[in-house]
This record gives C-alpha cells, structure tokens and sequence, in this order.
C-alpha cells in the first residue's frame, strides 16, 4: 500500500456560528471588520471582545454587522487559522485567551477551551476543536 495523498483540511468541520453582541465602550466597539478571523471573548451576558488575558476564548470571529453592534462568531466545529502569540499551542491541548487579540497556548490553570489540531509555526496559527 501507497502513501495516502489526501490531505486532510479542516475547513467548516462542523461548523456551528451564533450572533453576538459587540461590547460597547466609551462609543467604541471593541471589534470591528478588521478584527474577522481572530479569537473573540466573552465578556458579558451575549457579548464579545477582542478579549483580555484570562476572559474565555468563545471562537471565531466571522463578520461583523454593518453598523458594527453585532458579531456572528463561530462557536462550534474547527476553528481554523486562529492567531497565537507566545508559546506556540500544543497539539491535544486547550487554548485560552491571550490579551493581545490572539489565542495562547492553555496553562494549567485559567480558563481554556477546545483541543488543538493543528500548529502552522511559521504563519503563527492553529486550528481548534472546539
């Protein structure tokens, strides 16, 4: 038997989206268009943000409305090309919210959520079950 060369894309695996709320500050909403494909937090009842170190990592940010008060994000399914900043995540494990608009690798303690499939080094991303 040959080597399989299909190769496996995790692409809208299961993929589940809800609309939320954006969290509303000082006249600003905490995520805009630019921020689509990032973690989103949750931060209030039915509300997101770009999320602070510690807030739970909820998914994917996937379009914001025209008028900038609600984010549809993906919650359920594979999360893929998730942003990561410091320690690369670990394939198996969980990932929380980093403070910095991206997730992290999960630690033992704090909030973390999903299992991670896939680590790409290079681009800085991951894919997350969640």
């Amino acid at each position: 038997m040959g080597i399989d060369p299909r190769t496996v894309d995790n692409q809208e695996q299961g993929f589940l989206a809800i609309p939320l709320n954006i969290e509303y500050t000082g006249g600003v909403y905490s995520l805009t268009e630019s921020d689509i494909g990032k973690p989103a937090a949750l931060t209030d009842n039915n509300e997101v943000s770009d999320g602070a170190d510690g807030e739970v990592f909820i998914g994917k940010l996937i379009a914001v409305s025209e008028d900038g008060s609600v984010a549809t994000v993906q919650i359920g399914g594979v999360c893929t090309d998730l942003p990561y900043s410091g320690t690369a995540p670990v394939i198996g494990w969980a990932v929380q919210m980093s403070g910095a608009a991206t997730v992290a690798k999960g630690v033992t303690d704090g909030i973390r959520r999903g299992v991670t499939l896939a680590v790409n080094a290079t681009a800085q991303t991951c894919d997350v079950l969640l």
